[in-house]
């Protein structure tokens, strides 16, 4: 299993991944007590990194959208009367944009068989 946050942060350093930095990450960020950081599994100590990942990015995002909320709120009494302002009407997130859809599997199915004359 991989270990992304770690991977990422020291990617975009340039160096390589290390049972000091995995330390570092464990006993400092994750806080855990040096006896319960040896007693796991690198395994376990990636999902645990990962969990931590995930809380902060919902934590961040909380934040950016607090932060609009307050602008749509300090922007609302200068618009025109009658007409409300959104807080989707200053910015959208990317974690708010819909997903595109992908192609059928049966258009697909379809093009590879006339492709291939029918035979599978």
């Amino acid at each position: 299993m991989r270990c992304s946050v770690a991977e990422t942060e020291k990617k975009s350093e340039g160096e390589a991944l290390t049972f000091d930095y995995c330390m570092e990450i464990g006993l400092g960020q994750l806080r855990f007590s040096p006896s319960v950081f040896y007693d796991m599994t690198f395994q376990e100590f990636c999902a645990a990194a990962q969990g931590m990942n995930r809380q902060e990015e919902v934590r961040q995002q909380q934040e950016w959208e607090r932060a609009r909320w307050l602008a749509t709120v300090s922007l609302a009494p200068h618009g025109k009367p009658g007409q409300r302002l959104k807080p989707q009407d200053l910015c959208i997130f990317p974690w708010e944009k819909k997903k595109k859809k992908k192609g059928s599997n049966k258009a697909l199915a379809a093009t590879l068989k006339a492709m291939t004359n029918g035979k599978t």
